[in-house]
């Protein structure tokens, strides 16, 4: 995420926004209007008036820190729904709409997430913009650790199915009528690598549970955010309530980085039953 706010073109931002398009389109009217009665050199005076505007404007407004926190407010929320969308998509291929109950509990966290945003606007009660950022990213977040137990189960239904404890076995068999320092070698790496997958295999259940508990810890921050909001006497400074409620939707680093490889291997093509799927072929040929 850092690197692709350091590749934003405030530049480009500027004259491709709102304004500069309606500007240009404005200007290209008024030229095309003063062209008829007094030719193109006096219709294209509007165009070089657009062209200087915008020439003098692009020297200070893409260095505004005021345009820059917008540009990167635009580019955070693109950012946030592209995540969205596609963890949604992965999730309808491997869960589909059928997980009610999960499904619900996302549902109810946007209604909350949109309850907020309105009695915020109306003025009912005090969160501010960033507080509300923190909010929706936790709607994401929430999308990504479900995603990540959905892998979870995956990997731990393709490595049961490997017989990994029949296949370090049948290693330990041919170590101990191996006839070579070659073939000793090959083993005893098809063996560590083997070890190495079932250790992980053990620890995906814990893994698996804390990613619950982490899904269940975001969904009631949620509900205890906007129950102490909607339900505060006026007057009442809830900002540490909130506070204290909003940080509780940070998951541990260890587990951050678990799903992200998680994820990654997912989304590179990789599987992790690969590994010991062609040891034990390996095996079988020989």
């Amino acid at each position: 995420m850092a690197n692709e706010e350091d590749e934003t073109s405030y530049v480009k931002e500027m004259l491709t926004s709102n304004t500069s398009t309606y500007g240009l389109l404005g200007a290209l009217m008024t030229g095309a209007i003063l062209s008829i009665p007094f030719g193109l050199g006096v219709g294209a005076i509007p165009l070089l008036g657009y062209a200087a505007a915008q020439g003098i404007a692009s020297l200070f407004i893409p260095s505004s820190p005021e345009f820059r926190r917008k540009v990167d407010r635009k580019k955070k929320l693109e950012r946030r729904e592209a995540a969205r969308r596609h963890l949604i998509s992965e999730i309808e291929l491997r869960a589909g709409r059928d997980a009610g109950r999960l499904w619900s509990t996302y549902h109810r966290m946007l209604e909350r997430l949109r309850s907020l945003e309105k009695a915020s606007s109306a003025g009912q009660i005090e969160i501010s913009a960033e507080e509300l950022d923190r909010l929706d990213d936790g709607t994401v977040k929430y999308l990504s650790l479900w995603l990540g137990g959905l892998v979870l189960d995956e990997r731990r239904a393709s490595l049961a199915s490997s017989n990994l404890t029949s296949k370090l076995l049948e290693v330990d068999e041919q170590l101990e009528n191996a006839t070579s320092a070659d073939e000793r070698r090959r083993l005893e790496k098809a063996k560590s690598d083997l070890e190495r997958i079932a250790r992980r295999y053990d620890g995906l259940d814990a893994r698996a549970t804390a990613l619950d508990a982490a899904m269940l810890v975001i969904s009631d921050a949620f509900e205890e955010v906007h129950s102490q909001l909607m339900t505060q006497p006026a007057g009442v400074d809830v900002t540490a309530q909130l506070a204290e409620a909003v940080e509780r939707m940070r998951v541990e680093e260890e587990l951050d980085h678990a799903v992200e490889e998680e994820l990654d291997e997912l989304f590179r093509g990789k599987v992790a039953s690969r590994s010991a799927q062609g040891v034990g072929q390996g095996m079988g040929q020989r």
